[in-house]
């Protein structure tokens, strides 16, 4: 029988889990708290999947054992937490995995799922990061910058007299995309952040298509609708890239699994 895969994604500002077969994805729900084992088990039945196999994976950005996962392992056949030391399904990494984001990783164990293209990983949220990955799933590594909220935090935090703008508090700010320049400081600051946001992709991908011409682009996060349609460059728009590369690293462990 095939095994119902539960992807766990604990980010920097809430917790994410999500149910996956071989043949599917699941839709991602947001949890306030941490649910209890009883929790889980309901989804799977509600979805009408097999609670046995049932196989796990763990990532997070902070903490790597959480107390609220023991009851949750103890209904697992298959219990995985992404860490610096997990085999991943990837030929050649370069960079250092104790300080790899475990969240970038899968990122890019789930584009190599779906091209063998150069390809440029966006993933937009409390930070961006961007992270190159060639053909033949090798990993070249990326860069990290400030996220939309993270740009207009710092404004407000470093500065006398600027005001805190929320990215989403302007109510005229999808007009604000057509404006070069701010009529008032609000605007400056929101379009300043934004379009330095825009620039700053459209720069990378432009940068990395003279080295390889056929490069793809990726982008994911919960930011990333906001920015796709202004940016210069086509650019494929997948909003699951991590829960889809936490499968793919479950999947591979559990075929190590069987064959050792």
């Amino acid at each position: 029988m095939s095994p119902t895969y539960l992807l766990i994604d604990q980010g920097n500002s809430r917790l994410k889990i999500a149910l996956a077969t071989d043949e599917r994805l699941y839709p991602t729900r947001l949890y306030p708290e941490p649910p209890t084992s009883d929790q889980l088990l309901e989804l799977i039945h509600a979805y009408e999947l097999p609670a046995e196999p049932l196989h796990a994976i763990y990532s997070s950005v902070g903490e790597r054992e959480a107390p609220w996962l023991a009851p949750i392992k103890s209904i697992c056949q298959l219990f995985v937490t992404l860490d610096a030391e997990t085999t991943l399904p990837l030929s050649e990494i370069q960079y250092d995995r104790q300080c790899l984001g475990v969240d970038r990783i899968a990122s890019v164990v789930g584009v190599a799922q779906l091209t063998s293209a150069p390809s440029l990983i966006i993933d937009i949220g409390t930070a961006i990061t961007y992270d190159l990955l060639l053909p033949e799933r090798r990993y070249i590594g990326g860069n990290i910058s400030p996220g939309p909220e993270l740009r207009l935090q710092a404004l407000h935090d470093y500065t006398a007299r600027l005001p805190r703008v929320p990215w989403s508090g302007i109510q005229s700010h999808l007009d604000l995309w057509n404006q070069e320049l701010g009529e008032q400081t609000n605007q400056a600051i929101w379009l300043g952040v934004a379009r330095s946001i825009v620039h700053e992709i459209d720069s990378y991908v432009e940068g990395l298509r003279k080295r390889y011409p056929s490069l793809e682009v990726w982008i994911t996060g919960g930011y990333a609708s906001d920015f796709v349609k202004w940016l210069k460059y086509p650019t494929f728009v997948e909003s699951n890239l991590v829960e889809r590369g936490l499968r793919d690293i479950l999947q591979y462990q559990a075929a190590r699994s069987c064959d050792s």
